[in-house]
C-alpha cells in the first residue's frame, strides 16, 4: 500500500521509518519542517515532499496518515477535501483523544476513517528506524474498513492494538498520560532528591530501575491491589509524617501532590487490607 504522510514531526518521522520497513511504500510526505521532511524522504526513498498537502502529496495514496498537533488535526482535513483522492483512500489521524469525526471534513465515507494512536512516548524526530512502533500496543477507532487496514498495519509492525469506542477516548488518553507522563513527575521529583543524597541523577535513577522493574511485574502477574507496598498500604504514620516534613521544609511545591497520590493508594490499599486503620492517614493527609 502506499502512504502519504502529512506531518513529519516525532511521531510522522517514526512511522515513515517503521512503515517501509513493514512493506509499505512512502508515497508522499508533508511537513512544515521541510529540510527535515526532505531527509526524511531521501532516507525512505521518497521523492515527493513538500511543505504542505498538494495534490501531488495524495495521488496514488491508499493510506493518507496525519500525524500533526492535535489543533491542526481538523485543517489538515479542510486542506484534503479540496483535493481529489481515490475512492477508497483510508484517511487516519494519530492523536490519542480525538475521534475520527475530526476527519469528517475531508469529505470521505466514514468507514475509512480511523484514529490509530501509538501506545509509545516518542521524544525525538527519527532519522532511522529506532523501533518505536514495533512491540507495542496501538489504540485504533473508527470505521470498519479503516480498522480492517489499521489492524493489518498494526500486524506488519510487529505490534497488537486494542479498539477504542469514540466517547471513550479521553479516558484511552487519560490512562496513557497516567502511564507515562505522570511518571516524569515522579522522577523529577526524584532527581530534586539526588542532592540531598550526594549522588548524581543518574546514579538515584539507575539505583531505583529494580525496584520499578518489579513493581510492574507484579502489577502484570497479580494487579494493582495484591501488589500494593509502602507506607500507605502499611498504616505507616510516622513515616508518611516524615516524607511530609521533608517536604514541607525543602520542596513545598509537592506537597499537594505528595497527598494526593497517597490518597490514592490509600483507596487502593484498603480494598487490600480491609482492617487498614485509613482514619489517620486520611486526618494526616488533610492536615
Amino acid at each position: 500500500m502506499n502512504v502519504t504522510i502529512i506531518g513529519t514531526g516525532n511521531t510522522g518521522s517514526a512511522f515513515a521509518f517503521e512503515l517501509k520497513k513493514a512493506g509499505y511504500m512512502i508515497n508522499a510526505l508533508a511537513g512544515h519542517n521541510l529540510s527535515a521532511a526532505k531527509r526524511i524522504g531521501r532516507l525512505n526513498g521518497c521523492k515527493t515532499v513538500t511543505r504542505t498537502v498538494e495534490q501531488k502529496s495524495v495521488d496514488g495514496a491508499d493510506i493518507i496518515l496525519i500525524s500533526v498537533k492535535d489543533g491542526d488535526i481538523k485543517s489538515a482535513a479542510v486542506e484534503l477535501k479540496n483535493l481529489s483522492l481515490q475512492e477508497n483512500t483510508v484517511i487516519v489521524h494519530t492523536s490519542g483523544v480525538l475521534t475520527s469525526e475530526i476527519l469528517a471534513k475531508t469529505g470521505v465515507r466514514k468507514s475509512n476513517l480511523a484514529s490509530f494512536h501509538p501506545i509509545q512516548t516518542i521524544p525525538f524526530i527519527s532519522y532511522k528506524n529506532n523501533n518505536l512502533l514495533s512491540g507495542i500496543y496501538f489504540g485504533i477507532e473508527g470505521g470498519i474498513r479503516a480498522l480492517s487496514v489499521l489492524k493489518q498495519a498494526a500486524a506488519g509492525l510487529r505490534s497488537k492494538y486494542i479498539v477504542i469506542r469514540g466517547k471513550a477516548k479521553p479516558e484511552y488518553h487519560l490512562s496513557c498520560v497516567l502511564a507515562s507522563n505522570f511518571i516524569f513527575s515522579n522522577f523529577y521529583l526524584m532527581g530534586l532528591l539526588s542532592g540531598p543524597l550526594g549522588i548524581t541523577e543518574k546514579k538515584l535513577f539507575e539505583s531505583q530501575m529494580p525496584l520499578v522493574q518489579n513493581t510492574r511485574k507484579n502489577i502484570m502477574k497479580h494487579g494493582v491491589v495484591k501488589s500494593i507496598t509502602g507506607p500507605v498500604s502499611r498504616g505507616d504514620l510516622e513515616t508518611l509524617r516524615l516524607h511530609i516534613d521533608v517536604l514541607h521544609g525543602k520542596y513545598p511545591d509537592f506537597i499537594e501532590y505528595y497527598k494526593s497520590v497517597s490518597g490514592v493508594l490509600l483507596k487502593a490499599a484498603v480494598k487490600k487490607n480491609k482492617k487498614l486503620d485509613t482514619k489517620k492517614i486520611i486526618k494526616l493527609l488533610g492536615e
